[in-house]
Order: C-alpha cells, then sequence, then structure tokens
C-alpha cells in the first residue's frame, strides 16, 4: 500500500462519509504530554529524521512545533530523494521541486537546518544499513542530538521499505552514537559521543502508543507544515481527483485553483486523523507514539551516593 494511497483513501473515505478510524484504542498506561510553558527545553536539540518530506507533517510536526516553542533546537533529516512523489513530473524534475518545497518547510516549520542523506525513492533496501547508521551516528554527534522523531522500526504492516530501513537505522544509531568505541575517528575531528536519550517512534499501522501529545494549541503549524510540501500534495489531490473521476464524482473544493486545493485537502486530512486521535483523550487534537525516553534505572541510587568531585 503506497502511502498516497493509504491519505488518498482515508480522505476520500472522510468526503464520501464513510467511517475511518486513523488511530491505535487507548490501553494500557499513556501519558498525556500537554504544552509547558516558558522554554525548558532550553538547549536541547531534537531531529526529525523520515524518509520523505511529508512524512513529519503527517505523524509529528505538531509535537516538534510544541517542542521547538518550549527551547528546542531542531533539525531536519530526510534519507530518500523523493524522486517518486509527484503526479506528472519526471523524476528529476520531481526531485528538484521536493526540494523547492523543503526549503520552504523549514522556514514554515522553524527546524534550523535539512540534511539530506539522497537515497533513491523506494529504494533504499538496496542501502547497507550499516552505512546509513554510520551517517547518523555522524550527525547525531555533530548536532548533539537529545531527542528523536521517526518510524518505529517496530511497526506493523508497514509496506515502504523507505519507511522500515530508516527506522531501523535511527533505533540501532541512537544507542550506537554513545559509544566510544563506535567510529571512534570522529573524535579526532573533535566530536564526542552522543546518546540520544528520547525517542517519539510514529506509525501508519497498530502501534504501541503509550504517549499521546496534545497539538490543539499548535495545530495550525503543523497544518502549515503539510501544506508547504505542496508538490507531495497535488500528488495526492490530483490521485484522489483521478480516483473519483472513475467514480462519476467531483469534489469542487479539490478540482478548482491548486492553492486552495492544497489548503483544503490538508485541512481535511489532519483535522481528520488528529481529532479522531484527540478524541479518545479528550482533546481537540493530538498525535499519538511509542515513545522511550531516558534511561532512569540508576537516578535513585545515583541520587543517594553522588557527591562533589
Amino acid at each position: 500500500m503506497d502511502r498516497r494511497n493509504f491519505f488518498g483513501g482515508a480522505l476520500a473515505g472522510t468526503l464520501l462519509g464513510a467511517s475511518q478510524a486513523a488511530a491505535q484504542a487507548p490501553s494500557g498506561d499513556v501519558v498525556i504530554e500537554r504544552a509547558a510553558s516558558g522554554t525548558p527545553h532550553q538547549g536541547k536539540v531534537l531531529a526529525l529524521i523520515t524518509p520523505h518530506l511529508d512524512d513529519g507533517p503527517f505523524f509529528a510536526c505538531g509535537t516538534v512545533a510544541k517542542l521547538l516553542r518550549e527551547g528546542y533546537t531542531g533539525y531536519f533529516i530526510r534519507t530518500s530523494n523523493d524522486e517518486k512523489d509527484s503526479y506528472n513530473l519526471s523524476l528529476g524534475e520531481t526531485v528538484a521541486a521536493n526540494e523547492r518545497d523543503g526549503a520552504e518547510f523549514l522556514k514554515t516549520t522553524g527546524l534550523k537546518q535539512m540534511f539530506d542523506l539522497g537515497y533513491r525513492n523506494h529504494r533504499m533496501d538496496d542501502v547497507a544499513r550499516t552505512e546509513i547508521r554510520a551517517r547518523l551516528i555522524f550527525l547525531f554527534r555533530l548536532l548533539k542530538v537529545d531527542t528523536v522523531f521517526s518510524y518505529d522500526p517496530w511497526g506493523h504492516y508497514e509496506e515502504n521499505p523507505d519507511h522500515y530501513i530508516t527506522a531501523q537505522a535511527v533505533e540501532a544509531a541512537c544507542w550506537m552514537s554513545g559509544g566510544h568505541l563506535d567510529m571512534p575517528e570522529h573524535f579526532a575531528a573533535g566530536l564526542k559521543p552522543q546518546s540520544v536519550s528520547e525517542k517519539y517512534y510514529f506509525a501508519r499501522g497498530p502501534q504501541l502508543v503509550n504517549r499521546v501529545v496534545d497539538i490543539g494549541p499548535v495545530f495550525d503549524a503543523k497544518l502549515a507544515s503539510l501544506r508547504s510540501c505542496r508538490t507531495m500534495v497535488t500528488h495526492m489531490i490530483r490521485g484522489l481527483n483521478a480516483s473519483l473521476a472513475d467514480q462519476k464524482l467531483r469534489v469542487p473544493a479539490l478540482s478548482g485553483d491548486e492553492s486552495a486545493a492544497v489548503h483544503e485537502y490538508a485541512r481535511v486530512a489532519l483535522e481528520s486523523r488528529d481529532r479522531t486521535n484527540g478524541r479518545k483523550y479528550g482533546l481537540d487534537y493530538a498525535e499519538p507514539f511509542h515513545y522511550i525516553g531516558p534511561d532512569q534505572s540508576l537516578a535513585e541510587y545515583v541520587s543517594r551516593n553522588a557527591v562533589p568531585l
């Protein structure tokens, strides 16, 4: 299932009156993360790491916007070149169009810099994961990353190889970047081990959700992040319109002015998903994650026994 069809199908169901469930039912202990006052995360660094430009806007850019407001500095690492994601452009034109949209995405979100690894779209299972992992370890150490957002490496029923290859490389790199014997040549260049202590993992399919983030206060910022992915959203709209035409149907708001259609599609797609997620937890809009936080196993021992140097 291509992610274009996934979101197009969900939106078509909404527009045609079908019921569409978009997230997991609550189970076990779920932490609700809400907006914090001030900038309690000042000095911390996050990295949004996805194969495609629009992955973050669909799944995580509400939470990213929240954390940036609370003091984080953020970076975007894109692992693929997005060459397959336009409606009727050539591969080269598609790469260029999505690069332009990537620059707009940075301006819109407030992320500081974008790093493109440039692997071929839908071909990342051709690439050695050790290579991707090594490049991510370097970036984690260079940028001093504390927190990552990426696809869940244990997400079920994921059909896109770019998603699960990226996710697996991210998970391993988070662990290995803190080791002093992994890639020791980095230290000759002045880098230091950097443990990534927090992971927010998202998934398209079933997932063990243990954290839900209230994105109501930043929902407009999330909308803007998706609308900046103009080439990709236009691809989704035209694909949906073609599907509807086969059924002798048309949605006027999506078949007129292109800019207006992009705004409308992004609004309906995100409101449908994020409102459904939020309603389960008494929130207006929410993003669900499998969250892995810092290891606190020795925290009590250290607090009792640590002394000044």
